[in-house]
């Protein structure tokens, strides 16, 4: 009789997140049997508990009944123990990068198990934390905006204060991040990546045998989630964005486009509207009503996942808003699993990122808008778009590249090799 497969991911419907989806897509296609240890009673980092996805077959799941993260390392581990005659191959899912650590003490336990490790970002050297860490304390990464250019005596003696504060507990937060990846790499058997970018960034200073164990699975869509096409009732364009924004990723140059478009053009919300579900900084909301923009740009409150794919299905363009991460790093290695269900609505999809990097290569091969941090190149566009016609076709057997079936695939493939 074949053995399961245990999976460990904090995130795992009801509970989603980015990770707990990608997860959910991967595996419900897959030709194997798992069991998910994971949780519903923490909301942490996630978008809610309330996701009830339709269940997989293939796929069962355990429920621990920890409220943090350092109980849940140690439910799971204890659950291993008593269980481990029925698994001889697990996969911890990252973030958060617990699950790892409990993939470490399982290695530990029985050394013979064969271990996958799968990475959603980087845990140690990550660049989007680095933006973040020179501006903030690590308590307030997630709305952290650069003070560069901004003069207030009041505010420079504040930073070096902090600085001096939190300069050694930053350096050992760092430093136990980069030992627990550094001890994942080597020890895992195989190392899951979402992109090939990601995969070069976070092995680039490793030999050969370590990246042969490496396995690019691109973050898929799942083609029987979506809704039936509905017909549009709007004569204006819609264009959509879904997801997570603060003031790294932030929407600023997208905005002073529309703000340029608008001083020329006082019907322009006849024209089109922007809609923004999920978060954004308080920044780039006063420029909407500063500048008068509140009947172009709309902000919505978030929705759970079903209830966005619908949204996507229904709007004329998706927005893909990445990260300028160049002042730490010259390509862009992020990935957002959102673009993958962009992607699976076969919808046109208008990107604002970064020339080299993993977004910009799938959007140039989906034959989608891809423009830079440019306002003067997002505003071009998006004039040929409202007032042109302007249209493209999506890349139909690109695109079928990320469907869960196919990516599942590879993963089985993987798996077969075990």
């Amino acid at each position: 009789m074949r053995k399961r497969i245990l999976v460990i991911s904090w995130f795992y419907p009801p509970v989603t997140s980015s990770e707990g989806l990608v997860t959910y897509k991967l595996i419900s296609a897959s030709q194997y049997e798992y069991d998910v240890f994971t949780q519903k009673n923490s909301t942490l980092w996630s978008y809610g508990n309330k996701d009830y996805l339709p269940e997989s077959k293939n796929v069962n799941t355990i429920f621990a009944n920890a409220n943090n993260l350092e109980e849940w390392v140690k439910e799971a581990i204890e659950y291993y123990k008593q269980n481990k005659e029925k698994y001889d191959v697990i996969m911890t899912r990252s973030m958060p990068p617990e699950s790892h650590k409990i993939g470490q003490e399982i290695k530990t336990i029985n050394p013979n198990i064969k271990w996958i490790a799968s990475f959603g970002d980087p845990i140690a050297d990550n660049p989007y934390t680095k933006i973040a860490l020179n501006y903030k304390s690590p308590h307030s990464i997630a709305n952290c905006r650069s003070i560069k250019g901004v003069i207030s005596p009041k505010r420079i003696v504040r930073q070096a204060i902090f600085k001096i504060r939190y300069k050694k507990q930053r350096k050992e937060y760092l430093d136990k991040d980069a030992k627990l990846q550094e001890n994942v790499i080597k020890k895992a058997n195989y190392l899951i990546f979402n992109s090939e970018y990601q995969k070069e960034y976070m092995l680039q200073k490793y030999e050969e045998t370590v990246k042969e164990k490496a396995v690019v699975l691109y973050h898929s869509f799942n083609e029987k989630l979506y809704p039936e096409a509905i017909e549009k009732k709007e004569q204006k364009i819609k264009m959509t964005y879904i997801g997570l924004l603060d003031s790294i990723r932030n929407p600023s140059i997208l905005f002073k486009a529309i703000k340029e478009l608008y001083d020329k053009d006082k019907d322009l919300s006849k024209k089109i509207v922007f809609e923004f579900y999920g978060t954004m900084s308080d920044e780039d909301k006063l420029f909407i009503i500063n500048n008068d923009l509140v009947n172009i740009i709309k902000i919505k409150k978030s929705v759970n996942y079903l209830e966005s794919l619908k949204i996507m299905q229904e709007s004329d363009w998706l927005l893909q808003i990445d990260a300028n991460i160049s002042e730490v790093n010259p390509k862009n290695i992020f990935f957002a699993a959102k673009l993958a269900d962009y992607i699976g609505t076969g919808n046109k999809i208008f990107g604002i990122t970064m020339p080299e990097g993993i977004s910009a290569d799938i959007l140039r091969k989906l034959n989608a808008v891809v423009t830079t941090y440019s306002v003067e190149n997002v505003k071009n566009y998006l004039w040929l778009i409202i007032y042109k016609n302007y249209n493209i076709e999506m890349n139909k057997e690109y695109r079928e590249q990320f469907s869960n079936i196919n990516v599942a695939k590879k993963l089985d493939n993987l798996i077969q090799r075990i």
